[in-house]
């Protein structure tokens, strides 16, 4: 194929003169026998037919195959570009995410008045629902068991929080490990800032968050903020949970029960603060 591609202009043009020749020597013959050479200026007329037809049958097959080759050629370069170019929109869609995570987090640290560990999640534990990890921080970082997780979030209207991640529950010297409050082991004391009033939040195995308040006499809407109350021995006061998803009644008359949606997005989570006492 490379053969007849780069010399069969040439073949072409020898093959040509050939023929040519042979005309030229076949018309000569007929000149000098008269019409009893006639039979000869029709074989050679039909000849001629012949010649060109395959003459344009071989270089039409020619020019197709080349064109052929440069279609393929400019199908596998716009592959590559699009290659490319969907490589370098994820490089600027990360570098974009990562930006507005950093900002986020400067505007938490600046309302942050306790001392912190950040942390970098390097596991995850078997689970659906993101519900423990593990960090590349641990005791030679300050860092002990009982000690607040967070995240900086930033609500529907633009304003950053301290969100609730969980609580570290083991450590060692170069790691720790974290549950949140998907876990159905995290308990964690909350109040409506809409009305005041407290209850208790906890995870479950299928990774929603329910609540119930102390009291029955209480109301709760959908949409109202839950931060943390502070009581207890673990959670310090108002670091932000997240907001009421649903009211859910019960037969039982002496608790009002809710659902939770966390501030934070444990599908998403890869650094948080550890506040150290």
């Amino acid at each position: 194929m490379n053969f007849l591609k780069e010399h069969f202009k040439k073949i072409l043009f020898f093959l040509t003169i050939l023929i040519l020749l042979i005309m030229i020597g076949l018309s000569s013959i007929g000149r000098l026998g008269g019409a009893d050479l006639g039979f000869f200026g029709n074989m050679i007329s039909g000849f001629q037919k012949i010649v060109y037809k395959t003459g344009n049958t071989l270089t039409n097959s020619f020019y197709s195959v080349q064109e052929i080759v440069k279609m393929r050629e400019e199908n596998i370069m716009l592959t590559e570009s699009v290659y490319e170019l969907r490589e370098q929109v994820r490089i600027l869609e990360n570098i974009i995410n990562k930006s507005e995570a950093l900002e986020t987090e400067y505007e938490m640290k600046k309302n942050l008045s306790y001392d912190y560990v950040v942390g970098q999640v390097i596991a995850i534990d078997d689970s659906n629902w993101f519900s423990r990890f593990t960090i590349d921080k641990g005791e030679n970082d300050g860092i002990e068991q009982n000690d607040i997780v967070i995240q900086a979030v930033k609500t529907d209207e633009g304003i950053v929080q301290i969100g609730l991640v969980g609580i570290v529950t083991q450590t060692s010297s170069g790691w720790s490990k974290v549950i949140t409050l998907l876990d159905e082991s995290c308990k964690v004391s909350f109040r409506n800032i809409e009305t005041d009033e407290s209850g208790i939040l906890q995870g479950s195995i299928d990774g929603t968050v329910t609540g119930y308040f102390f009291s029955s006499k209480v109301s709760a809407e959908p949409g109202d903020n839950l931060v943390t109350s502070g009581i207890g021995e673990v959670y310090i006061p108002d670091i932000y949970i997240g907001d009421v998803k649903d009211v859910v009644k019960t037969t039982d008359a002496s608790t009002l029960r809710i659902i939770v949606e966390p501030a934070v997005d444990f599908t998403k989570i890869n650094r948080v603060y550890v506040l150290t006492k």
